[in-house]
């Protein structure tokens, strides 16, 4: 998820089984409008829902997602050699879905997800 009402503004992936958070990852983001490119950096992991919150150093989630395949070795080389974050290209959004081309090279998706307090006020 995206959340731009924040000062950084904030990005948050995960792995879920229904509703529960088995793995999160969060931290700040910035979009580049013209260049239509997100960068990102997660800062803090939480595991089984957030029973265990863990602060990472900036650069260490490259590291951690090229160790267990959720992340490209490019990151880390990226990360590294050249100072650059994590990023998405954007290839197209609508109201209802999101499509970009990550650093590793893999197709992204995302979808929205409506709540019953939003659908309730449309």
């Amino acid at each position: 998820s995206f959340d731009t009402s924040t000062d950084p503004f904030g990005i948050e992936n995960g792995i879920y089984l229904g509703d529960f958070a088995v793995l999160k990852f969060s931290g700040p983001f910035e979009f580049d409008l013209i260049k239509r490119k997100l960068e990102f950096d997660f800062t803090r992991i939480a595991l089984f829902n957030g029973l265990f919150d863990i602060q990472i150093k900036s650069g260490d989630a490259a590291k951690i997602g090229a160790s267990t395949g959720l992340g490209s070795e490019s990151n880390v080389k990226n990360v590294n050699e050249k100072g650059k974050k994590a990023f998405f290209n954007w290839i197209s959004a609508d109201a209802n879905i999101a499509t970009a081309r990550g650093g590793g090279g893999g197709l992204a998706l995302w979808r929205r997800i409506v709540d019953e307090e939003e659908e309730a006020s449309e």
